[in-house]
């Protein structure tokens, strides 16, 4: 998300500053407030970035200092294809490992509670090693949130619509504003 705080308010500040200040103010005071002015323009714009990190009850998002719920992850992710497509990609490689883990459980608990003189079918060891497995591959697999998270900063538009830059020349020191 990228926030700029040049709106309608600047733009009459702006104007009225370039046009009817002169006239209105010592032109010390404008030497003074040139500098500011050109100073505030250029911090004014900033894009939010989005952290994760592992906690103990699972990821926590954050933007800026701000803590997400996945609702507003899921939200803001959609707004970059790539990105959201890696937070699809995780969500459902996080929900078939949790299946599998549950099924490999309790073809454990199966075996574990059979008789002695009634071993347990073959099928049953199959299946609880390969929902294992299974199980593991996909839990390994689901960093995809990270990647999601990364394509959306990556994603942001971070170019500022202006640039200040020093100037000297034959008249003087100064800065210049470009948009």
């Amino acid at each position: 998300m990228f926030l700029t705080s040049i709106n309608s308010f600047h733009c009459f500040f702006i104007y009225f500053y370039i046009f009817k200040v002169p006239y209105l103010i010592l032109p010390t005071m404008k030497n003074f407030f040139t500098p500011l002015l050109f100073f505030f323009f250029s911090f004014s714009s900033m894009a939010q970035e989005m952290t994760v990190f592992l906690g103990l009850t699972g990821y926590q998002y954050y933007e800026d200092s701000r803590p997400l719920i996945t609702a507003e992850v899921h939200s803001l992710l959609s707004e970059n294809k790539l990105a959201f497509d890696h937070w699809k990609r995780s969500r459902i490689y996080n929900t078939i490992a949790f299946t599998s883990g549950a099924v490999a459980l309790g073809t454990a608990i199966g075996i574990v509670v059979r008789e002695k003189d009634n071993p347990a079918p073959t099928g049953l060891y199959v299946a609880s090693i390969g929902t294992t497995i299974i199980g593991l591959v996909m839990t390994l697999s689901a960093n995809n949130k990270k990647k999601a998270v990364l394509n959306y900063n990556n994603g942001l538009d971070r170019k500022i619509g202006h640039k200040v830059k020093p100037i000297v020349n034959q008249e003087g020191i100064g800065l210049t504003l470009r948009f």
